[in-house]
């Protein structure tokens, strides 16, 4: 018996063991009492008693018709299907419960159905306000997409309090039933470990992925037909049909998209450097606007504190002590275009 086995184990090897006797001697023999198990195995009366009991609970020995003190064997297949009976049973009866479950709900979906035809025809939009009903909302727009759909995920990874990171899921299923599945992130994303698991999971589902270094507004469109507006407090939305607004939404998405640079969820040195300049070329266009830290971090989708990080660096580069000075040697570097640089003029007079 092996050594590093504790107490415990060696104890259950053991019976193991001897059921296995026990059960070979019941196959050689059909039939067995508890005293010839004993004496042919050299056992004594409570090890057989043991080992007896203990197949009887298997259900791979079975008392012999009018003679309860005799017991034959049961082939394993057998025994397994009188085991699983209770339980294949059980089953059926759970299966029964939720068809029935599903009944009773499905008059309320079709009523939910109209509702929310009713509501959207009213005003082409409307709004959906509560973590569980836009996980609702995003599913069943998720069951009825056919051709497309258009995800914009703002921040600066698929973080825990973020509603689209539901869309993980129906995201894999779109694609499994040939729905076309393109996503734009902020460049910063590039940084975040389940960001590339994601995306590289949908890319190599058939889907394709971008990242952006500007701002970037969260949305979902499916079928360039409907859309939803996420809030920014991460629980509230608005859900839009009126068909203006969601061309608009879907022409701001492929100009976005049209600038963005393709991400298959690998992180290369190189595009990461690149990515990392045109980043805070962003934060440069931004100061030159006058905007906060909080603001410049809330538009590239980082934290205040890595937003402070980047603008730290940039002074650094650009040898400027304070945000005045660096507005002065951003207007004269030729950094910005001709209307950022006549922004960043403008902050200056304004200053």
């Amino acid at each position: 018996m092996n050594a590093d086995l504790d107490p415990r184990q060696a104890h259950q090897l053991a019976e193991a063991q001897d059921q296995e006797e026990l059960y070979q001697l019941a196959v050689s023999v059909q039939a067995l009492s508890p005293a010839h198990a004993a004496e042919a195995l050299g056992w004594d009366t409570d090890r057989a008693s043991r080992a007896l009991q203990l197949l009887l609970n298997a259900r791979l020995l079975q008392p012999a018709s009018g003679a309860p003190d005799i017991f034959l064997p049961v082939a394993p297949k057998a025994a397994a299907l009188r085991r699983l009976a209770p339980l294949q049973q059980q089953i059926e009866r759970m299966e029964r419960r939720s068809e029935q479950i599903r009944d009773e709900l499905a008059g309320f979906h079709r009523v939910l159905e109209r509702a929310v035809r009713k509501a959207d025809a009213s005003d082409g939009s409307r709004p959906v306000v509560g973590t569980s009903a836009l996980r609702d909302w995003l599913l069943t727009a998720a069951m009825r997409c056919r051709h497309e759909i258009l995800l914009a995920q703002s921040g600066d990874g698929w973080r825990a309090d973020n509603i689209l990171l539901d869309m993980t899921e129906p995201l894999a299923s779109l694609l499994e039933r040939g729905v076309k599945v393109r996503t734009i992130h902020q460049h910063t994303a590039r940084y975040d470990t389940a960001t590339r698991r994601g995306v590289a999971h949908a890319v190599d589902g058939g889907g394709e992925a971008r990242t952006s270094s500007g701002p970037l507004s969260q949305m979902v469109v499916f079928d360039r037909e409907t859309a939803l507006l996420p809030g920014d407090d991460g629980e509230s939305a608005v859900a839009v049909t009126q068909p203006g607004i969601v061309q608009f939404v879907t022409d701001v998405f492929e100009q976005t998209w049209m600038a963005a640079t393709p991400f298959d969820g690998q992180l290369r040195v190189a595009q990461a450097d690149e990515l990392l300049s045109g980043m805070r070329r962003t934060i440069i266009v931004l100061l030159a606007e006058g905007q906060t830290d909080a603001m410049i971090a809330r538009r590239i989708g980082v934290s205040v504190r890595t937003c402070r990080n980047h603008i730290a660096k940039i002074y650094q580069e650009l040898g400027a002590q304070s945000r005045f000075q660096l507005g002065v040697l951003v207007a004269r570097s030729g950094l910005l275009g001709p209307t950022e640089t006549e922004a960043a003029r403008s902050t200056l007079v304004r200053a």
